[in-house]
């Protein structure tokens, strides 16, 4: 399976050598899309937006695959309706007796959310240890990591894998430049 994966992100990262990146004006970083790697059905699939724009993010959604890029240090998703208001990715952790919750989905808005929980500063993008020519992962906080949970295939960050819903798969999001 990481075989596979591997020759995909080889062929996938010769494009940016024969056509220009894409770049959003006053981007910081060229356009990427990210793709699931799983050893389950999530395997090769892109986080796609919800069918309207804000709200959890998918595998297997309707929406189109999200576009995103970095602006002023900040993880940010392209609106594919050409509106100058970007998304921003965040994790939507739930309050609980303890204090907010250390899982949530993953999700877009324009603008905030009201969630006091809510978590948007701590995504990055980590290069490849053994080949960087391979493209990033997309990681929160260096700890935790992402599943594909219930038919859909929506996208959560637990930091314990027993957390939050059950049945999840676990992915890894790796960076693919956008032409």
């Amino acid at each position: 399976m990481n075989s596979f994966f591997s020759k995909v992100c080889v062929l996938l990262s010769a494009l940016p050598a024969l056509v220009w990146s894409l770049t959003i004006p006053n981007a910081d970083t060229p356009a990427f899309y990210l793709v699931s790697s799983s050893q389950s059905s999530a395997n090769l699939l892109p986080l796609r937006m919800n069918s309207g724009g804000a709200g959890h993010v998918s595998l297997l959604g309707g929406g189109t695959p999200a576009l995103f890029y970095f602006y002023q240090g900040q993880l940010t998703v392209y609106d594919p309706n050409g509106n100058s208001f970007p998304y921003r990715p965040l994790i939507d952790s739930a309050q609980d007796a303890n204090g907010c919750e250390n899982f949530g989905a993953l999700t877009f808005v324009q603008g905030t959310s009201t969630n006091k929980c809510s978590r948007y500063t701590s995504f990055q993008i980590q290069s490849n240890n053994q080949d960087s020519q391979l493209g990033a992962e997309l990681v929160f906080n260096y700890v935790g990591g992402f599943y594909a949970c219930n038919s859909g295939q929506e996208v959560w960050y637990k930091i314990n894998a027993n957390d939050g819903p059950s049945g999840c798969q676990p992915i890894h999001l790796y960076t693919v430049p956008a032409a």
